[in-house]
């Protein structure tokens, strides 16, 4: 996906209305929130692998002042400078590279690690490790189970999803402690389920040319956007941790 400007393009027009983008971004919100009590808003927070800056401009939108990312594709920056932000490039393989000499007190990092080894993610995580404050939150979503795997892995150069097990080996082995997990969204896990399927299945029989597959991150129109981000939202007020989903979302600690 790095060089692929058009995949980048349906995020930047989609991010600050789709239900899945609304409701990640609400998750990270809460867990800053109940770390940084408002009325914190001067808190530094780094967003590493920002994509086109959705998430960086949800917090700006909320009152949070000092803010910065970075991404390794220059398409997801330019896109992410075009918002106003504070984005520079740099490389999930090198973070101690970008701005060495700060720390930070809430690093997120979505939906990017898959591009990393197992070596690689563990690294990654050392240095974020690092890079925190001493009262600082690492917050990590990652696209999970092999079994939702689809036409958007294809599009955006996925080879591979996770399981918590797997950042439970991570963590250990960077000394990190996961305070929080959950897959999501539950409520929604059998439709994502059953469409990523049939899209394997006419992958199999030649029904899409995968050099040519799109993601599927597009705007389903407003009465639909609002129904599943209302079941989306339900979901997460009725329960607090999911077993099952196609994502997972963490919080990490030193």
């Amino acid at each position: 996906m790095i060089d692929n400007r058009l995949e980048y393009q349906r995020m930047y027009e989609v991010e600050q209305k789709l239900w899945w983008y609304k409701i990640l971004h609400t998750k990270v919100l809460k867990q800053i929130e109940k770390r940084f009590p408002p009325p914190l808003r001067d808190i530094k927070i780094l967003d590493a692998a920002c994509g086109t800056g959705g998430l960086l401009s949800f917090l700006t939108e909320r009152g949070y002042k000092n803010l910065t990312g970075f991404d390794y594709s220059r398409h997801a920056l330019d896109f992410s400078m075009e918002r106003g932000l504070d984005v520079e490039s740099g490389d999930l393989r090198h973070v101690e590279y970008f701005r060495p000499d700060e720390k930070f007190d809430v690093i997120c990092c979505n939906d990017a690690l898959y591009f990393l080894s197992d070596q690689e993610i563990i690294s990654a995580l050392n240095v974020f490790k690092e890079r925190l404050l001493e009262n600082g939150l690492l917050i990590i979503n990652i696209h999970a189970f092999e079994a939702f795997s689809g036409t958007h892995d294809l599009a955006v150069g996925s080879s591979r999803r996770f399981e918590f097990s797997d950042f439970q080996r991570y963590a250990k082995a960077a000394h990190l402690d996961i305070q929080y997990n959950t897959y999501w969204p539950f409520a929604l896990s059998l439709p994502i389920l059953a469409v990523r399927q049939w899209q394997k299945f006419r992958i199999r029989k030649e029904k899409i040319r995968i050099a040519n597959t799109d993601s599927d991150v597009s705007y389903p129109g407003n009465v639909i956007n609002t129904l599943l981000l209302a079941i989306t939202r339900l979901e997460g007020t009725l329960l607090t941790k999911a077993p099952f989903g196609s994502s997972l979302f963490m919080v990490l600690t030193k």
